[in-house]
């Protein structure tokens, strides 16, 4: 008994405890371990039940929405699932699961999902018996098997306790088509076999999405070994992104093109790969393109047009395809007589991209999320938050280029705007619907970043130099006059006519500057002077809660001064210009991506700017890599001379072509009246 406890007696004695007292503590012991596991499972067993409870409770306002005979608006759908998914993530067994979760993960094992799976379907069972059968089987059927081969994807396996928040991101992106299917089921008891096949289209609609998630879940796998490529191999990274790009879709092919326009800023091997996707993404088949004229003008585009091929399109991209054809005019005075025929340039938009991007945005809001579980960290969670409520903003900009007539007008206002300037053009309407728009041909022109191949050195470079002041002319005149900007101006949405004339096509995107030019421009003055707290003013200005983000004031100027610091831009002075002049080009380009990385820095501190900023940084960064583009290799002098050149002549030259514009407009009219 080596380490037995031991008493000491009154004269100063050991004394050794007998086996009676040992007996008897060691069963005391055992009475109190005893009698805590019960008041603990007493205890866990109330907690379990009462929020079970609480579970049938947050299910019944969804009941009544269900079974009431009023059509269901989004907004109490919302309140109401967002209820049930609160009440079932304070669930004591997702407590439970999240202990055990952080237990694996110390242990570098993966969590168990079944029991929040199983939660979520008693939930379902439960909301179910409760809606009288209302739903019929077979749509309640089709929908589980949707989620069911969902999460049985590879790439979502193992996601433990952030499955409540997958089903409710899933849920968000379903939700108005859920409300629109229970509105139909309601009205389903009189209008029987109409109403069955609308809600069945809403569940193959479901179906058809579906393979839509596995192409692009599947196509981030490629992320994994992205990461175990050397860190200096490019041309092995470049590869691997444009295979994820393409298998991804069209989603992804929209991204790289906004990549592909930044060529500064990323490796040569990556920018050549990315390149690729602004000229060379796969067509549309000839079924689709004839499809598209049937939906839109009721019949095949050869009874309307002639030479038209929709096997040999011009060019492709993300969104549409573009052919080109001619366009019968007949006479007014024998309606069956061809007068004559105009050459017409017709795009016709892809399929389905409205599912494409929806579920592309929720896949991307995916990853982000569960990447809080794979490498979980305190310090990431706000940036990685700030981050999915941006995936939003920045996704809804690109959705904008899916309506064709919305496009159509402002590449119009945008053609009459020409006329009154100098130096660039943008192709005339003639007339659009929902997936096709037909406009002038724009003959004898190639893309900018192909417009002066074949050229001697000196004329590439005389040609490339007019071409870049054309180009800033007109982006300042879009700013100081026009107040709105060309949302997507990469190389390939630039096209020259003969080497001189420069033309702005896919106007799907455009920017309104009128309200937020102003702090765009302080945005961009202080950080290429490296002012680090007009910076810090200049991001509360632009923040969806500037009182708010007040407060950070002193978080924001320590980022914004690391982040000059580790990028090496130093304060303007009075010898700026000379500061400049040295820095060169590289030193420009390093300052505009100052530009940027500050706005990534602040997300970390889940700090956002405003939607309108977001998609005005996306256009100002595809039209600065175009416009930098044209001065590949050339010296850095052509560059500066460029500049100042374009900025002391474009009052005089802009009011001159305004009298001009005039001058012709008149011309037009009297002719006409003639």
């Amino acid at each position: 008994m080596l380490n037995q406890p031991s008493a000491t007696s009154s004269t100063g004695n050991t004394v050794l405890p007998s086996n009676s007292n040992i007996k008897e503590s060691t069963s005391q012991d055992r009475e109190s371990s005893f009698a805590n596991r019960a008041r603990n499972i007493i205890k866990s067993t109330r907690a379990f039940t009462l929020g079970t409870t609480d579970i049938y409770r947050a299910i019944t306002p969804l009941a009544e929405l269900v079974n009431r005979d009023q059509a269901i608006s989004e907004a109490e759908m919302r309140v109401a699932a967002d209820r049930l998914f609160n009440t079932l993530s304070e669930h004591p067994l997702v407590g439970q699961l999240r202990d055990i979760t952080n237990g694996m993960r110390s242990w570098n094992l993966l969590p168990n999902e079944q029991s929040t799976e199983n939660l979520i379907n008693l939930g379902m069972k439960r909301f179910s018996a409760v809606t009288a059968n209302i739903v019929p089987t077979e749509v309640t059927d089709e929908f589980w098997n949707f989620f069911n081969e969902l999460a049985s994807e590879p790439e979502l396996n193992g996601l433990g306790e952030i499955g409540l928040d997958i089903a409710h991101i899933i849920y968000n992106t379903y939700e108005p088509l859920i409300v629109s299917t229970l509105n139909q089921l309601k009205e389903m008891r009189q209008h029987n076999d109409e109403k069955t096949r609308q809600v069945l289209g809403g569940v193959y609609t479901i179906r058809g999405d579906l393979l839509i998630f596995r192409r692009q879940i599947k196509a981030l796998r490629h992320i994994r070994t992205f990461f175990n490529i050397p860190e200096d191999d490019y041309k092995a990274q470049a590869d691997l992104v444009a295979m994820m790009v393409r298998e991804f879709g069209p989603f992804f092919i929209k991204i790289a093109q906004v990549a592909a326009a930044n060529t500064d800023f990323l490796p040569e091997e990556i920018s050549e790969a990315l390149a690729v996707f602004q000229e060379d993404v796969e067509p549309m088949s000839a079924q689709e393109v004839e499809q598209a004229f049937i939906e839109c003008f009721n019949q095949k585009p050869e009874r309307l047009y002639y030479d038209f091929d929709a096997s040999k399109p011009l060019k492709s991209g993300s969104i549409a395809s573009v052919y080109s054809a001619y366009r019968p005019v007949f006479d007014t005075e024998q309606p069956e007589r061809v007068k004559t025929l105009v050459p017409v340039l017709l795009k016709v938009g892809r399929h389905n991209l409205e599912r494409e991007f929806l579920i592309g945005k929720t896949v991307i809001k995916l990853f982000i999320l569960t990447s809080q579980y794979w490498a979980p960290h305190t310090k990431l969670t706000p940036f990685l938050h700030s981050w999915l409520d941006q995936t939003d903003i920045f996704v809804e900009g690109f959705r904008e280029e899916l309506d064709f007539e919305a496009e159509a007008k402002s590449q119009q206002r945008f053609a009459e705007r020409a006329r009154y300037s100098s130096g660039w053009y943008v192709p005339e309407v003639y007339q659009s619907t929902r997936r096709i728009i037909e406009m002038e041909l724009i003959e004898n022109a190639n893309s900018l970043n192909k417009a002066f191949d074949g050229l001697s050195k000196r004329q590439s470079r005389q040609l490339r130099r007019r071409t870049a002041r054309n180009y800033l002319h007109a982006m300042i005149h879009h700013l100081l006059i026009n107040q709105e900007f060309h949302g997507d101006l990469h190389q390939g949405n630039v096209l020259v006519k003969n080497k001189r004339q420069l033309y702005f096509i896919d106007w799907g995107n455009s920017v309104d500057i009128q309200d937020i030019w102003r702090p765009t421009v302080n945005y961009l003055i202080a950080v290429l002077s490296g002012d680090a707290q007009r910076v810090t003013d200049s991001i509360i200005e632009m923040s969806p809660a500037p009182a708010e983000t007040r407060l950070l004031e002193a978080d924001l100027l320590e980022i914004a001064r690391q982040t000059f610091a580790k990028s090496g831009v130093k304060p303007l002075d009075i010898f700026a210009p000379y500061t400049l002049y040295r820095e060169g080009k590289s030193g420009l380009m390093n300052r505009l991506e100052v530009a940027m990385t500050l706005i990534a820095n602040i997300s970390r501190k889940g700090i956002s700017v405003k939607g309108e900023y977001l998609h005005l940084s996306r256009s100002l960064t595809a039209m600065s890599g175009s416009f930098f583009g044209l001065y590949k290799d050339l010296p850095r002098m052509d560059l500066l001379r460029d500049l100042a050149q374009v900025w002391l002549q474009f009052p005089s030259k802009a009011g001159f072509a305004y009298i001009q514009g005039n001058r012709r407009e008149l011309i037009s009219r009297l002719s006409s009246s003639d």
